[in-house]
């Protein structure tokens, strides 16, 4: 599987949520997702433009919590945050975290706070997100199980861009994590 992303700092995420439902998005769940990072003493995983991280998830509307391990692989492009996505629930997300200690993950600081409403149109995600200590960021997305399909994805995903007043060039290919930290690593 392949997730097709691009994302945007926004100027006002309640008027991006608003022209988003205008142009035939409906809102899907606002979750609380808190994300802890993980690599090894080398730091080979980030060094390889990689990420591997366990997610809390809560469902702000039922109070539901589920836990889920996702390794992403390198970017695709130079312009997106295409990248092949392995993603697995598990019904332990604190024990998993134990067992990469066991193995010799570390935790990678800080931990990534965000209040999520989703939106879904056709094929396609938004996410308005907020994050804690960065503010408003969009992130559009198309889930592709075949690479050929990428340019395709990004097409569509670049016309909503559009209707919203942005552009590709306005995206960013930094990770939470990496604004977070300060750095300008847009390898996470």
């Amino acid at each position: 599987m392949f997730e097709i992303e691009v994302k945007v700092p926004l100027k006002d995420a309640a008027e991006t949520e608003m022209q988003l439902i205008e142009s035939g998005f409906c809102k899907s769940q606002k979750i609380r997702e808190e994300d802890h990072y993980y690599d090894n003493a080398s730091s080979s995983i980030k060094n390889n433009g990689e990420a591997l991280r366990v997610r809390h998830i809560t469902d702000l509307a039922s109070g539901e919590s589920e836990s889920v391990i996702t390794f992403k692989g390198k970017k695709m492009d130079t312009v997106s945050k295409s990248r092949k996505e392995l993603e697995t629930g598990v019904s332990d997300g604190q024990l998993a975290e134990q067992i990469f200690e066991a193995i010799g993950f570390s935790r990678v600081s800080p931990s990534v706070i965000k209040v999520r409403q989703e939106l879904v149109w056709e094929d396609m995600t938004a996410c308005v997100d907020r994050i804690d200590g960065l503010g408003g960021f969009l992130e559009l997305e198309i889930v592709i199980s075949d690479e050929e399909e990428k340019d395709s994805a990004l097409s569509k995903i670049s016309l909503v861009l559009e209707k919203l007043g942005y552009s590709l060039s306005d995206t960013i290919r930094n990770s939470y994590l990496a604004l977070l930290q300060g750095t300008s690593d847009e390898c996470l």
